[in-house]
């Protein structure tokens, strides 16, 4: 008899990518053709205002290989993700973006490395030329940082990644709600491969982050694995400390001396930086407070309203849950 082939679930979020559906599903199957896998399509609609979910039902009708998950309305990319992750029941999945700009002939080589070992298999971007100015000078900086904080290196990382069952299970166990997916896929250890690309143009349509997007999913990337932005509050208010006991020495032997002055500028500058400092601080700590009070209340990280699988012949609704 034949042996039993592996099977890989390829994990696909969707927010209005009507217009790259059809090439990217195509791609996949041009590219899983040439090799010895089964595979599976998990997309998820992440409360989708165009024709994608439409499109997709359409697609899982004509295809038993399908899965499709719709959240109730846009939870943003990391809910997706984890939604996504709930539903894997493979030997391995894949997670890549709709609009082609991750580019599926980099599956094989992701297959061969976790063939070899690896439990999660990275892609790394190494040219990034097609990207704007901004955005790649904004992503050094927020790399830098995000090392410096956490001492994890995020350079040229993605939320390209291939995931065996092992890590697809702890991924699943982690009940927080405030995720960063590249994180957590290096806080859990296992061993790690890597392959390069260069990114690609979209396929069609225009990106969906913008840039307070992006600088909210900074925040939560620190906030989630680093405390280190809390003990910069200590670090100001010794760094207060030390300036104003300089500046009391020197107010004190002026005053001996006779040089004594008025001293208006230097108590309104004082007062401004250590009210900067406070703020700062106050800033910081309601951060992490806001981060502390959503997980406490307990709410799903997503709510999905519809579930067309093809491990069922039927579709099934399911509301109020983390995922499916």
């Amino acid at each position: 008899m034949e042996p039993t082939r592996k099977t890989i679930d390829l994990v696909i979020p969707c927010y209005n990518e009507e217009p790259n559906l059809l090439a990217l599903v195509s791609e996949i199957d041009r590219i899983m053709a040439n090799t010895h896998y089964a595979y599976n399509y998990i997309f998820v609609d992440d409360g989708s205002t165009d024709g994608t979910y439409l499109k997709l039902k359409d697609l899982s009708k004509s295809r038993k290989n399908i899965s499709l998950i719709k959240l109730s309305r846009n939870f943003g990319k990391e809910a997706a993700m984890t939604a996504g992750l709930k539903e894997c029941g493979s030997d391995a999945a894949i997670i890549l973006d709709s609009d082609l700009q991750h580019p599926p002939y980099l599956i094989p080589a992701m297959i061969s490395e976790w063939e070899k070992g690896a439990s999660i298999v990275d892609a790394t971007k190494v040219n990034r030329s097609k990207e704007n100015i901004f955005k790649r000078l904004t992503s050094r900086a927020f790399n830098s940082i995000f090392r410096g904080l956490t001492d994890f290196d995020f350079a040229g990382a993605c939320d390209y990644k291939l995931l065996d069952k092992k890590a697809i299970q702890i991924m699943n166990n982690m009940t927080e709600n405030t995720r960063f997916f590249r994180g957590l896929t290096q806080w859990i250890g296992l061993r790690h491969a890597k392959v390069e690309f260069t990114v690609e143009h979209r396929n069609a349509g225009s990106t969906k982050w913008n840039t307070l997007s992006l600088f909210r999913l900074s925040i939560d990337a620190v906030t989630s694995f680093s405390q280190k932005p809390l003990q910069i509050i200590t670090v100001l208010g010794l760094f207060t400390l030390l300036f104003s006991f300089l500046l009391g020495i020197q107010t004190l032997y002026n005053k001996l001396s006779g040089h004594a002055v008025s001293g208006f500028t230097t108590v309104i500058i004082l007062i401004l930086i250590s009210a900067s400092f406070i703020m700062i601080g106050i800033g910081i700590l309601g951060i992490y407070l806001s981060k502390i009070y959503d997980e406490i209340k307990g709410r799903p990280i997503c709510v999905v309203e519809d579930v067309v699988s093809f491990k069922e012949t039927d579709t099934k609704e399911k509301t109020g849950m983390n995922a499916p």
